[in-house]
């Protein structure tokens, strides 16, 4: 306390219990067949995008023009806008078909040109109805890479990840597909994604400190949890 201001602690506080309740939600509700993947589970995987690296953990895709313009592009009709009654306002979000995905991309200064470049981006894909993933799943992701990379709409040369997440994936086939450009140089990655990856990994990233506070959250379900997000969100 000699160090830290109350307001200090408190800010710190709220924000790993922000985190944990999000990676517990997904742990209860990921295996729950009944849940809303769409207007749930979805949203809950997209506020965990710092999982997947601490870069992500911003909303910078709402004024990233290039990337929305290039989702347009890239999935055009497919998008079924109607489906998500936040459309507008979570842009990140995209619905297509038995699929919901959460784009987001970063940016860097180019000093020779003085404006910015897309340096990364990443596609979270969470399949509805409780998939098994497999080969055609990870095909189709491997096509989407493709197509970003090549959709003429993104000035840079981003590094693009792309995650299928789901319950249980096909063991005959590779979890991890690397794509290359016409010169030989990885510049896209397919990664099947299990929802017990992200709780673990996430736990990990937060210092296990689930475990050490497992009372605080494990009398709450998972919707409770959800709500409490949703209200923080508002």
């Amino acid at each position: 306390l000699d160090k830290w201001s109350i307001k200090d602690a408190l800010t710190v506080l709220d924000e790993i219990d922000k985190r944990i309740s999000v990676i517990e939600a997904i742990r209860k509700l990921g295996n729950d067949k009944s849940v809303d993947e769409l207007q749930v589970l979805h949203p809950l995987i997209a506020s965990a995008r710092w999982i997947f690296g601490p870069e992500f953990d911003s909303p910078e895709y709402a004024s990233n023009n290039q990337l929305h313009t290039t989702v347009e592009k890239v999935f055009g009709k497919q998008i079924d806008k109607t489906l998500f009654n936040n459309h507008k306002k979570r842009p990140d979000i995209v619905i297509k078909g038995n699929s919901t995905f959460s784009i987001t991309g970063t940016q860097t200064y180019d000093v020779e040109s003085g404006l910015n470049t897309t340096d990364k981006i990443l596609i979270i894909e969470l399949k509805r109805g409780g998939f098994t993933l497999g080969r055609t799943e990870r095909d189709q992701a491997v096509g989407y890479v493709e197509d970003f990379m090549n959709c003429g709409t993104i000035i840079g040369t981003p590094n693009i990840n792309a995650f299928i997440v789901g319950e249980t994936f096909n063991a005959k086939i590779q979890p991890i597909h690397t794509i290359k450009n016409e010169n030989g140089v990885e510049k896209g990655k397919v990664q099947i994604c299990l929802f017990s990856q992200i709780v673990d990994s996430a736990e990990s990233r937060l210092f296990n400190l689930r475990k050490r506070l497992n009372e605080r959250y494990e009398d709450a379900t998972g919707i409770e949890l959800y709500n409490r997000q949703e209200k923080l969100a508002m």
